[in-house]
């Protein structure tokens, strides 16, 4: 109950000083100076990360930021900008995948769930910011327990689930997937698992994933502007430079997700991000002097 009252509290915060601080901070963005030669080395680094996520993701249908979070991260990312790099760089990748599994969806499986997932996002990003006030060690520990946690998740996938459709378990799937998408922008595998459970085909599951994610986009942006400021959109032009590579990594994923289905690929994923979660959760002991 705390708790609750402290969110709605923080969230009136924001909201009788919105049209105060938004100007003022759009007007600060618009007009500092960029200096795109002391970060283009992190740039472009960033710009390869969001690429093999692209391709990640589009092969098996989830993991960009499982994959792509932790590796934006040790290249001197915070945490807000990672989440936002992924999401603006995915979402080019997850127009082109739904426009080429435009015959697997159908847009009356999509509006409830992303309905839920959007009305979560809020209980995130409160959360994001309240996880910034941390240390990039425990940030990345976070990060790291997170990924573990979905490659858990991500084990039961295979595995029917009979009553997935019912309100409380579509309820609890995507309200679930909206918190972790706003704290952490990780929030594919409650919703893999979702839809595997059903016994989906890949491409009809890969393209109500897809669409998932595309739904999220606008007002998750506008709540990390809201609650972090206009400086988030600097991460956003990042990540539009990583476009065409991002279209290139999605269309050779696509394929090869065609190909060969989940059966060889998956296992790899997992593999990756078990080593990847590890390496995050020592990450302070891995670089101790």
């Amino acid at each position: 109950m705390f708790l609750a009252q402290n969110f709605w509290g923080e969230l009136d915060d924001w909201l009788a000083n919105c049209l105060d601080v938004l100007p003022q901070q759009f007007i600060a963005f618009a007009t500092q100076e960029w200096s795109p030669d002391q970060w283009s080395p992190r740039v472009l680094i960033s710009i390869l990360i969001l690429a093999g996520s692209a391709f990640v993701q589009a092969t098996v249908g989830f993991a960009a930021a499982l994959f792509g979070l932790p590796l934006l991260l040790w290249a001197g990312n915070s945490l807000v900008e990672a989440q936002v790099m992924i999401i603006t760089a995915m979402l080019a990748q997850n127009f082109l995948s739904v426009w080429k599994l435009r015959r697997s969806i159908d847009l009356r499986e999509v509006v409830v769930p992303a309905a839920i997932r959007i009305s979560a996002l809020p209980i995130g990003v409160a959360g994001l910011g309240f996880v910034m006030t941390w240390s990039a060690a425990a940030v990345n520990q976070l990060v790291g327990g997170i990924i573990l946690f979905a490659v858990a998740l991500q084990s039961l996938v295979g595995i029917e689930w009979k009553n997935a459709n019912k309100p409380i378990w579509v309820a609890a799937t995507f309200g679930g997937s909206g918190i972790l998408q706003g704290l952490s922008g990780m929030s594919g595998p409650p919703m893999v698992l979702w839809v595997h459970g059903q016994r989906f085909s890949a491409d009809r599951a890969r393209a109500f994933l897809f669409s998932m994610y595309i739904s999220n986009f606008g007002p998750q942006m506008a709540l990390l502007t809201w609650r972090f400021g206009f400086s988030v959109w600097y991460s956003a032009g990042i990540a539009l430079l990583s476009v065409p590579l991002v279209i290139v990594g999605a269309l050779l994923g696509l394929r090869l997700g065609s190909w060969f289905g989940d059966r060889w690929l998956r296992p790899i994923t997992y593999l990756c991000l078990i080593v990847l979660a590890v390496s995050s959760m020592l990450e302070p002991w891995l670089n101790r002097p």
